[in-house]
């Protein structure tokens, strides 16, 4: 099973977090996403079935954008991005744009391999909230984070080896051969389960999209690169 779901769970707690609950609508923010909605366009650039099972291997520059709908039906964008690396750590960013402003967490990273979770670290973390305000979280606070995040974090882990395969078409492009399975994560109160699509041709996480089964969350990959990610941090 691939565990993409539950990453994407994490940084959506860890943004309720330093948003609040209930955040009001910015009518600049809901003015600026539904412009960038408008604006997308259908795929034009294919990508051929994978001939492998591995994920990319993380390096400086590979980013991500989602673009996310909530289960109120509210649309959002999400990125993500590796702006760095220290000491064989990488430091990923994440910018969450939604109806309320935006968000943003960075974390330094250590996964040593892909392929085993025993060696994740969280060596540093902040967020800022839509005020432009930064929390870091240092000592007894990143170890929380750390022993809260971890199992979550494993969802960088990826394996797809033995996964259906099925044909994906989004804003990004038209992908062939997806690796196709559901995903369940539970965090606290939150819980969340879909079916996902993810091609190793995408960075970080491999997503393509993923549709909510028990909410009618969903997310949808509009761009992507292997170079280029800046911080906004």
């Amino acid at each position: 099973m691939t565990k993409t779901a539950p990453l994407l769970l994490a940084a959506a707690i860890l943004i309720t977090l330093a948003v609040g609950c209930s955040p009001s609508i910015d009518a600049a923010a809901k003015a600026d996403i539904d412009r960038r909605i408008a604006a997308l366009r259908p795929p034009g650039q294919g990508y051929p079935a994978p001939t492998g099972f591995a994920p990319l291997p993380f390096q400086t520059g590979q980013w991500t954008q989602h673009k996310m709908i909530d289960d109120s039906g509210n649309p959002s964008f999400l990125t993500y991005k590796i702006v760095g690396e220290d000491a064989g750590a990488f430091w990923i960013e994440t910018v969450t744009d939604t109806y309320s402003g935006r968000t943003m967490m960075k974390m330094l990273l250590a996964i040593p391999n892909r392929m085993d979770p025993n060696g994740i670290d969280i060596r540093a973390a902040s967020i800022k909230d839509k005020n432009g305000r930064v929390q870091t979280f240092e000592g007894p606070l990143l170890a929380m984070m750390r022993g809260s995040l971890k199992s979550m974090l494993s969802t960088l882990i990826l394996s797809w080896q033995g996964l259906p395969q099925e044909n994906a078409v989004v804003f990004a492009g038209t992908f062939a051969g997806c690796f196709k399975t559901r995903a369940d994560a539970t965090w606290g109160p939150w819980h969340s389960a879909s079916t996902s699509w993810s091609h190793p041709a995408v960075p970080l996480s491999g997503l393509v999209k993923s549709q909510g089964i028990d909410k009618p969350h969903a997310m949808e990959l509009v761009a992507f690169g292997l170079t280029g990610a800046v911080s906004e941090f």
